[in-house]
Protein backbone atom coordinates (compact mmCIF):
# COMPACT_ATOMS: atom_id res chain seq x y z
CA UNK A 1 0.00 0.00 0.00
CA UNK A 2 2.58 2.42 1.05
CA UNK A 3 4.17 1.97 -2.56
CA UNK A 4 1.31 2.47 -4.24
CA UNK A 5 2.93 5.96 -5.86
CA UNK A 6 6.16 5.22 -6.17
CA UNK A 7 5.87 1.67 -7.40
CA UNK A 8 9.10 0.89 -6.59
CA UNK A 9 8.99 -2.99 -4.83
CA UNK A 10 9.01 -5.85 -7.21
CA UNK A 11 5.57 -7.67 -7.70
CA UNK A 12 4.97 -10.74 -8.62
CA UNK A 13 5.74 -11.80 -12.21
CA UNK A 14 9.10 -9.79 -12.29
CA UNK A 15 7.19 -6.64 -12.63
CA UNK A 16 8.09 -3.25 -10.69
CA UNK A 17 4.88 -1.22 -10.05
CA UNK A 18 6.27 1.65 -11.64
CA UNK A 19 6.73 -0.35 -15.36
CA UNK A 20 3.77 -2.73 -15.11
CA UNK A 21 0.48 -1.64 -17.05
CA UNK A 22 -2.24 0.05 -15.19
CA UNK A 23 -3.91 -2.27 -13.01
CA UNK A 24 -0.93 -5.01 -12.64
CA UNK A 25 -0.12 -2.76 -8.88
CA UNK A 26 -3.41 -3.77 -6.66
CA UNK A 27 -2.98 -1.34 -4.66
CA UNK A 28 -2.01 1.51 -6.93
CA UNK A 29 -5.32 0.38 -9.22
CA UNK A 30 -7.93 0.17 -5.84
CA UNK A 31 -6.57 3.57 -4.62
CA UNK A 32 -6.54 5.52 -7.87
CA UNK A 33 -10.01 3.98 -8.61
CA UNK A 34 -11.16 4.96 -4.84
CA UNK A 35 -9.80 8.28 -5.83
CA UNK A 36 -7.36 7.96 -2.37
CA UNK A 37 -4.09 7.44 -4.18
CA UNK A 38 -2.52 10.46 -2.77
CA UNK A 39 -3.04 9.05 0.84
CA UNK A 40 -1.29 5.91 0.39
CA UNK A 41 1.30 6.73 2.99
CA UNK A 42 -1.41 7.39 5.53
CA UNK A 43 -3.40 4.79 4.92
CA UNK A 44 -0.48 2.34 4.98
CA UNK A 45 0.74 3.77 8.79
CA UNK A 46 -2.75 4.06 9.90
CA UNK A 47 -3.06 -0.04 8.41
CA UNK A 48 0.05 -0.88 10.10
CA UNK A 49 -1.17 0.75 13.55
CA UNK A 50 -4.55 -0.60 13.39
CA UNK A 51 -2.66 -4.52 12.81
CA UNK A 52 0.03 -3.80 15.57
CA UNK A 53 -2.69 -3.05 18.33
CA UNK A 54 -4.79 -6.14 17.52
CA UNK A 55 -1.88 -8.39 17.75
CA UNK A 56 -0.78 -6.89 20.73
CA UNK A 57 -4.69 -6.36 22.08
CA UNK A 58 -4.64 -10.33 21.18
CA UNK A 59 -1.16 -11.34 22.92
CA UNK A 60 -2.69 -9.40 26.51
CA UNK A 61 -5.86 -11.29 25.66
CA UNK A 62 -4.63 -14.89 25.30
CA UNK A 63 -1.99 -13.81 28.38
CA UNK A 64 -5.24 -13.20 30.34
CA UNK A 65 -6.69 -16.15 29.63
CA UNK A 66 -3.77 -18.41 30.54
CA UNK A 67 -3.79 -16.59 33.58
CA UNK A 68 -7.31 -17.66 34.17
CA UNK A 69 -6.70 -20.68 32.86
CA UNK A 70 -3.65 -21.05 35.58
CA UNK A 71 -5.84 -20.22 38.28
CA UNK A 72 -8.69 -22.21 37.90
CA UNK A 73 -6.29 -25.68 37.58
CA UNK A 74 -5.02 -24.47 40.91
CA UNK A 75 -8.09 -23.86 43.00
CA UNK A 76 -10.15 -27.25 41.87
CA UNK A 77 -6.82 -29.36 43.09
Amino acid sequence: MNDARAGQLPLLGGNFGHSAPYGFHDWQYLLTESGLLQYDHILAKVTFLIGSVIMLLSLVWSGLLQVKQYKKINHTS
